[in-house]
């Protein structure tokens, strides 16, 4: 494997490092420890070691997104777009994705996952066998005790989809109506490193025990894309002491960016499964009048409507947001 895969995998760790301290206005708590792997897998770690977390990272998740988003570049019906055509930068898509990791490894730290799970690692992919996912530190945390044995399962891939959230959030960035391209840029960035994880993750001895389906990760990726117009009048309205701008985009504004982010973001996402080849994935992510229907579903906020979601990933995203709400 090429060692000029190395510095991408640096340049990628300082770039989530400033996207976190312009976001939240000062740098990560700790110093983080990176670890390049020069090895042809496809997978990442970030470990628990002191008071700091290490993140190890092989160079062929680089060459995976590098020979993907080649594939991209020549793919007709991801560059046609949905009535919107889709520019692709090659570096800058394998870029973006490896930030988004980067972000999400970040997030497991800064959000305590570690102390919560009493795990020493959490992986992506199919990681190396000594970072084995029942691996836990000598002292095994009682934070399951509040939780049903039965739903023990699903909180692992609750913690990857808080993970998810906060990188996601981070690395798209507030809504501006001059920054339309790079937020669909940055979604399909972001799906496709998903759908390469869960491929990768299906090669497991027992796959899917930890993440969520990607179709589920990507379902609220795009509900986060879809409500970004409404978000800083939502934050205005939470937060009177802050005096934050309550506008609301006027309707044509809105109409527009369903237009030319949503629903071509949504089509990108269709596009990349195939590209990725994960018929299931394609599968799970359902019609488009199925989702934007279970997207709607969803922003209503009451768990008894759940029941008549319909695609794969909203049906688990219902599952698990129950109980991430109790986490």
């Amino acid at each position: 494997m090429p060692k000029h895969h190395i510095p991408a995998i640096e340049n990628a760790l300082s770039a989530a490092l400033a996207h976190y301290e312009e976001t939240m206005g000062e740098a990560f708590p700790v110093v983080p420890e990176l670890l390049p792997v020069e090895d042809d897998e496809f997978w990442g770690v970030a470990e628990a070691k002191g008071d700091t977390v290490s993140i190890s990272v092989s160079t062929g998740i680089v060459q995976t997104l590098t020979d993907l988003w080649d594939k991209a570049a020549d793919d007709t019906d991801l560059l046609n777009g949905v009535g919107n055509p889709f520019q692709i930068d090659n570096n800058e898509m394998v870029h973006l994705g490896l930030v988004w990791l980067m972000l999400h490894e970040l997030h497991h730290f800064q959000m305590g996952h570690f102390v919560f799970t009493g795990k020493l690692s959490l992986t992506e992919a199919n990681a190396p066998k000594r970072y084995g996912v029942a691996q836990r530190a000598s002292t095994q945390v009682s934070a399951y005790d509040h939780i049903p044995e039965e739903d023990w399962p699903k909180v692992e891939p609750c913690l990857e989809l808080q993970a998810d959230h906060d990188a996601m959030e981070m690395l798209i960035d507030a809504y501006s109506k001059d920054g339309w391209e790079i937020i669909r840029t940055r979604t399909a960035a972001i799906s496709a490193m998903m759908m390469l994880i869960e491929r990768e993750d299906t090669k497991r001895d027992s796959p899917g025990t930890s993440h969520p389906k990607a179709a589920t990760r990507i379902f609220q990726l795009l509900g986060h894309v879809i409500e970004m117009p409404l978000i800083q009048a939502k934050l205005a309205q939470a937060r009177p002491e802050q005096n934050l701008d309550s506008a609301i985009p006027p309707d044509e504004e809105q109409s527009a960016y369903n237009r030319e982010v949503t629903i071509p973001s949504f089509f990108d996402a269709v596009n990349l499964a195939r590209i990725v080849d994960t018929d299931t994935i394609r599968e799970d992510l359902g019609e488009a009048q199925d989702f934007f229907q279970d997207v709607h579903v969803a922003k209503l906020g009451d768990p008894e409507q759940f029941q008549h979601l319909m695609t794969e990933g909203a049906v688990q995203w219902g599952e698990l947001i129950l109980l991430n709400r109790r986490l």
